[in-house]
């Protein structure tokens, strides 16, 4: 993973980790197809339909990799907006210190979707704003304070992610949870 992410470096790296009863038995490198590859990943679908093929085999998908070529080794609002498998966790690896690179997981969980009134006291209530174009998001941290509306949805350990796609769209909630992993 670190070899495949200085090979892309200054673009974000990406890849598949493959793996049975939580103990991981392969990794497939991806190329990044994202119209901006500097600060977003997207794996190219031959990869992915590779991975499909998997669970013939006996495996399932057990991670999902990604590099940060400058910021930590922690999701981005964009991450967690992209974050559709709940189940498998998110390795992001940071070579902002290329010497020194450093991977961390996370599991990304949606645990709410805001619709109608209750996403419109979100848009008054919390400064969501665009990170890019057609994504507007805010990050709260498991320190600060909730509103009446997230407090009983938000785990008090969890930092969390408000995303959305679209103007009046839903609001998702998802909660940023570090994977125990034993990296060897």
């Amino acid at each position: 993973m670190i070899a495949h992410a200085r090979a892309q470096y200054p673009d974000e790296a990406c890849g598949l980790l493959r793996g049975r009863a939580g103990r991981v038995t392969g990794f497939l490198p991806a190329r990044n197809v994202s119209p901006t590859p500097r600060s977003d990943y997207e794996v190219d679908a031959e990869t992915l339909l590779r991975a499909l093929s998997w669970e013939d085999e006996g495996d399932d998908l057990i991670a999902i990799f990604h590099s940060h070529p400058a910021s930590p080794a922690y999701p981005s609002l964009i991450d967690a907006a992209k974050a559709f498998y709940p189940d498998s966790v998110y390795l992001i690896l940071s070579l902002r210190a290329p010497d020194v690179p450093e991977l961390k997981g996370y599991f990304l969980r949606p645990e709410a979707i805001f619709r109608g009134e209750q996403a419109a006291i979100l848009r008054r209530e919390i400064p969501l704003q665009q990170v890019r174009p057609g994504l507007w998001g805010h990050r709260l941290a498991s320190t600060e304070p909730k509103t009446p509306l997230l407090a009983p949805r938000a785990r008090p350990e969890a930092d969390l992610y408000l995303v959305y796609d679209r103007p009046n769209g839903p609001i998702r909630l998802i909660a940023v949870q570090p994977a125990d992993i034993l990296l060897r």
